[in-house]
């Protein structure tokens, strides 16, 4: 049953933007929504919500939640998410009334060409005006909902894009108000169970210095999130704000911020054109225009990336205050790192720092796309699932990737789709570790919450991907594959190959099939069939890729990383070979995402932490202290290469070792529910105390060591129920296991 039966969609008048949307990016007022309703008394008062786009809304003038960015992307097609408040303080007996704002978001999207040729107005599955539904409920009983008797007007935002930034004039009240727009359109509604997106920490500047370009506002670390400002302005003025990633000195570095490469040149020597209309480069930035008096702007419909903000048609005397705010999905930690070694600790707090800017409602690639790559999220999953409480964020994911499911039965790259299909095996469809994402995350919730039922509900999708990849011949399709995403070897360069590309391809086909018959055996399936074509692949990869030396294809290092995810060699040869590589390789990880995780699994089980722990911490120009040393205590794109997002968690996968190889404990492979741990202690060197933590849907797991002399002294607590699979420690080693009883 729908949660807004007497409810209509309700909104204003669609805007005309022209020949090719063109239009698009003119002043379009956004709209207001209002309207007066009756409380007989005070009681439990709840507003149920649905947004078309971005909204925000206000109970006799005041904010009616602590939430911003309402209204989570998805396929709009398939499914709607609307969320529940508890509105009881802002009810009042008699006569109340409801404010309701309405911003684009990912529904009325720009027409802008990412890299030139996606357009989201073309490629997503609906777009249109944005439009909201909703209900007041008071003890139970309706007192308000969407229809007819609402009036929709205009707010004083004159433009606003998620990617592009915000317009307003702040000499306009809300204005105009004439009868809604009620829409026919049916919408599958779902109770978003997300955690919502919040403003979460204020942030002061740096500093403030005048420039020839304008003021410079430096708040000395990478932000996702909103501007907030107060000023003196006089009537009509008109103040710019720009926002960059990174700066040369005084002046910024504004490629970093080109929402999809708009304006950049492209190796060939080609610009990136992005369409009719469009601005010549597609920066970040907000203007406002300023009324008489005191101002106060902050962002409401986009969140921008940046460390810098350089503001024009102002004087520095004009400002009050001016502050930045953290804005991301309030997500739950349940995984802390701390240790003696200050430099264990930036790392591990600079990567949580990367992976929360880029976690809006879905784990996002940067600000630049704001996208849900689905091999990102492969290569980043277990380093995300210690650390954060994700079960309903992945199934959020998840039926994301299924809405977008091809007939054929192809996944896409990005969830929802909206176009990018890069070596993809059909319109629609991604390449293969990218579509990936759905069974790995699929085993993912069952490793770690035992979320079998949900898992059911979605076994369907993920065979008829499996069973449709599997009609394709394997020569061709082990070529849709990006291969190893974001190597050194290519130097950022996306359209050279990437080591061992094709290597890579015939290994994910094979990590299909395992996944899949891992998947099915936790809900009890016949897998044997699926089991036979694994083993005559397996064997075949052997033949075709096996060197005389033990070596797989080129005998990259990413090359080794994929031999050991596809079980082709013993894991203690190929770790051993790979030291060798590693060292004649000047202690550079050479790998992309994909092969840097996987060997940051295979060195940790074959006891070369100590080689992790160097390259963590190691010097020079390809270097995560490279990346630290910039100030913005954050890790960027790539370790090297020009253009690249230096807010982008796409290298963080080592986080996942902090709990491992620091902690020494480990989720094993097959638990249902982190219901089976494995204890590893090496205790890298460089460290000689660590304390590291992880909460299970079992119960809290605590590792605790400490060198004292030339001993070391271990002590772990598990939850009790799980089982525990201990490697052998070295001998100065004492290990103490506590058992947590259950409280009930």
């Amino acid at each position: 049953m729908s949660p807004f039966t007497n409810a209509n969609l309700i909104g204003s008048r669609a805007h005309c933007y022209g020949q090719d949307d063109a239009g698009y990016y003119s002043d379009h007022p956004n709209t207001v929504l209002k309207a007066q309703f009756e409380a007989e008394k005070m009681g439990k008062a709840e507003i149920r919500i649905a947004g078309l786009g971005f909204y925000d809304f206000q109970i006799n003038g005041q904010p009616g939640s602590r939430t911003v960015l309402n209204g989570p992307w998805t396929n709009f097609a398939k499914t709607v998410l609307y969320d529940t408040f508890d509105i009881s303080d802002l009810i009042r007996p008699g006569s109340n009334e409801i404010r309701i704002e309405l911003g684009n978001g990912y529904y009325n999207p720009s027409p802008l060409r990412f890299f030139g040729k996606y357009n989201l107005r073309e490629n997503l599955a609906e777009i249109g005006e944005p439009a909201v539904t909703a209900s007041i409920v008071l003890d139970g009983k309706e007192i308000c909902t969407t229809g007819p008797h609402w009036k929709a007007g205009k707010g004083n935002l004159l433009f606003n894009n998620l990617y592009l930034g915000e317009r307003a004039d702040l000499r306009q009240e809300d204005r105009d108000f004439e009868p809604v727009v009620l829409y026919d359109k049916v919408c599958r509604f779902e109770p978003n169970e997300m955690p919502p997106i919040r403003r979460i920490k204020e942030v002061q500047p740096k500093s403030i210095q005048e420039t020839e370009e304008g003021i410079l506002v430096d708040f000395g670390e990478m932000i996702s999130g909103f501007i907030e400002i107060s000023l003196e302005g006089t009537d009509g003025q008109t103040m710019n704000m720009l926002f960059a990633e990174n700066a040369d000195g005084s002046k910024l570095n504004l490629l970093c911020n080109t929402n999809g490469s708009v304006g950049e040149t492209m190796p060939d020597g080609r610009k990136v054109d992005g369409g009719p209309g469009a601005p010549e480069y597609a920066y970040e930035q907000d203007t406002v225009i300023l009324k008489e008096g005191m101002n106060s702007f902050t962002n409401r419909f986009t969140y921008h990336s940046f460390r810098y903000c350089l503001i024009k048609g102002i004087q520095t005397s004009q400002i009050y205050s001016i502050s930045a705010w953290y804005v991301h999905t309030d997500v739950k930690q349940t995984g802390f790192v701390q240790t003696d070694n200050p430099a264990f600790n930036e790392l591990y707090a600079a990567a949580l720092r990367t992976k929360l800017n880029n976690f809006h409602s879905s784990f996002e690639d940067c600000a630049r796309e704001r996208l849900g790559y689905g091999g990102d999220m492969v290569a980043l999953a277990d380093s995300n699932l210690y650390t954060f409480d994700l079960k309903n964020t992945y199934r959020k994911i998840l039926k994301d990737f299924i809405n977008d499911q091809t007939q054929a039965g192809g996944f896409p790259e990005t969830a929802p789709f909206m176009g990018i299909g890069s070596k993809g095996t059909a319109y629609g469809e991604g390449p293969l570790l990218w579509q990936y994402a759905v069974p790995y995350l699929a085993m993912k919730l069952i490793q770690f919450y035992d979320d079998t039922d949900f898992v059911q509900e979605v076994y369907p999708a993920i065979q008829k991907n499996l069973d449709y990849l599997l009609t394709l011949d394997f020569e061709d399709l082990s070529k849709h594959c990006l291969g190893d995403h974001g190597s050194v070897l290519i130097a950022g360069q996306f359209y050279k190959p990437t080591p061992d590309k094709d290597f890579a391809g015939w290994v994910t086909i094979l990590l299909f099939l395992e996944t899949f018959i891992r998947i099915s055996g936790a809900l009890g399936r016949d897998t044997s069939a699926y089991e036979q074509k694994h083993d005559l692949l397996k064997q075949e990869i052997i033949e075709r890729f096996r060197n005389e030396d033990g070596s797989f294809a080129d005998g990259t290092q990413t090359s080794y990383g994929f031999a050991y995810a596809g079980g082709l060699e013993q894991p203690e040869k190929l770790a051993s070979a790979l030291v060798q590589l590693i060292a004649r390789e000047d202690g550079v990880f050479t790998a992309g995402i994909f092969g840097t995780k996987f060997n940051y699994d295979l060195l940790h089980e074959c006891g070369y932490d100590e080689v992790i722990a160097q390259w963590l911490t190691r010097e020079g120009t390809i270097s995560y202290s490279a990346m630290l040393k910039t100030g913005n205590k954050a890790f960027a794109e790539l370790f090297t290469g020009d253009h690249y997002s230096y807010n982008h968690a796409m290298f963080t996968s080592f986080v996942q070792w902090f709990y491992e190889g620091i902690g020494g404990i480990q989720v094993a492979s097959n638990a249902r529910g982190a219901d089976s741990l494995i204890l590893h202690g090496q205790f890298p060197s460089q460290i000689h105390q660590a304390d590291v933590s992880f909460e299970t849907i079992r119960g809290h797991v605590c590792s605790s060591w400490k060198r004292e002399g030339e001993k070391i002294r271990w002590k772990v607590q598990i939850p009790e129920g799980v089982s525990v699979t201990e490697k052998p420690l070295p001998e100065n080693c004492s290990l103490e296991i506590c058992i947590e009883r259950s409280s009930e």
